[in-house]
């Protein structure tokens, strides 16, 4: 029976792709939080427009001074919140950029592995067909001679 072929850095090779689609997970997850992020921010300066609509349909009407000093208050609590998520975004896109590089460097070395392998499965496959191909004709030539012989 032929021996199957065996790469001997298969192992290492498993190990690289499940550090690769780990890395793909983690990036995955920043980029959710980035969107989370950017959602949040949206959804602030869509309650700042909304608070100044708010404060334009009460100054219509009759109103007390404390209502009116409210507003200032509230719209810059609003403001810097975004700055924060702003700083929060910047700090996720840094390590969403260095994550990329990680995977980019992953997938190169299990990419390598991967030629490896397969210029390694070419090699033993030739050899085999080759060692397949004499014995073929080693046959062939014991048939022959003695045929050879009776004639």
């Amino acid at each position: 029976m032929a021996k199957r072929f065996k790469f001997k850095l298969d192992g290492l090779l498993k190990v690289r792709h499940f550090k690769e689609e780990q890395l793909k997970v983690e990036l995955g997850a920043i980029n959710q939080e980035i969107i989370g992020v950017q959602n949040r921010i949206k959804q602030l300066n869509d309650e700042i427009e909304q608070s100044y609509l708010e404060q334009e349909k009460i100054f219509e009407t009759d109103t007390n001074g404390q209502l009116a000093k409210f507003f200032p208050y509230y719209i810059d609590a609003k403001r810097e919140d975004i700055k924060a998520n702003e700083n929060l975004l910047y700090a996720l896109r840094k390590r969403y950029e260095k994550k990329l590089e990680e995977v980019g460097k992953a997938m190169g070395e299990t990419k390598l592995l991967n030629k490896m392998k397969d210029n390694e499965r070419d090699k033993w496959k030739k050899e085999k067909d080759k060692k397949e191909f004499s014995e073929i004709e080693e046959v062939l030539s014991m048939r022959r001679k003695p045929q050879d012989g009776e004639a």
